[in-house]
């Protein structure tokens, strides 16, 4: 069996040749507003220290508006050098570094966000990284995430089958568009990016250490995703887990 490999978050240039759905919106810009809400509930954030955890960058001009110490970290040179000149601000720095070792920011950080950038489907390493991310946040502070939602993976594929089921001709269409349930249902065959059941988040990350979970959804309307099938405008849009874990 080939071994299975890590998405690169991106390439040298800082932006990604074939992006997944679900990294699209935070790569080309713009924050969902359940994540706004949820860094809007932070209290006191004059006070605390953030940290835009292997995001290359995309969330720290909004972090900065916010708190009064941010880290940009990412484990790409090329991505670093592109946005130290994007936000220049005297209480933002940026640094490299791997997601499964980020010991030389322990118990740094009151709030440690990082959207969609969890992509490993390698078992050992997601737990080093969900180990190495508490291990961050001090005691009592935040961890804020996007994760990528197998259940919306499997929904989507429910309804290309239920497409197939009801249009004559539909397999053709899907042929066409490039999507087939076995393309839709396994993570391990798309493009290597890992997606999540939301018990298994919830239990790799309590083993972590988090505790009072909160899950919510960052919901993609279908005019964003790329290649739906017709019909799909109607139905309930697709979704990634947000989630809030104290440390």
């Amino acid at each position: 069996m080939a071994a299975v490999r890590e998405i690169p978050a991106r390439d040298g240039t800082g932006v990604v040749a074939d992006v997944p759905e679900s990294l699209a919106g935070v790569r080309q810009g713009s924050v969902p507003p359940t994540l706004v809400r949820a860094l809007d509930a932070i209290r006191a954030p004059r006070e605390k220290t953030a940290g835009d955890i292997g995001g290359g960058g995309a969330l720290v001009p909004l972090l900065a508006a916010r708190f009064g110490r941010v880290f940009g970290i990412d484990d790409s040179p090329a991505t670093l050098a592109r946005v130290r000149t994007t936000c220049r601000a005297a209480h933002v720095t940026f640094h490299r570094a791997d997601l499964a070792d980020l010991s030389a920011f322990r118990a740094r950080f009151d709030v440690a966000v990082t959207v969609n950038a969890i992509l490993t489907p390698d078992d050992d390493r997601l737990d080093r990284i969900f180990e190495s991310l508490h291990a961050a946040i001090r005691p009592g502070g935040w961890l804020i995430g996007v994760f990528p939602a197998m259940e919306s993976v499997l929904y989507r594929g429910f309804l290309v089958h239920e497409c197939e089921r009801a249009a004559a001709g539909a397999s053709r269409v899907l042929e066409q568009r490039r999507h087939t349930l076995a393309q839709v249902a396994d993570p391990r065959e798309r493009r290597g990016q890992k997606f999540f059941h939301g018990f298994e988040l919830r239990r790799r990350l309590r083993h972590a250490g988090f505790r009072r979970l909160r899950f919510g959804r960052v919901v993609h309307g279908w005019t964003d995703l790329p290649d739906i099938p017709d019909g799909f405008a109607g139905e309930p849009p697709t979704w990634d887990w947000l989630v809030r874990g104290e440390a």
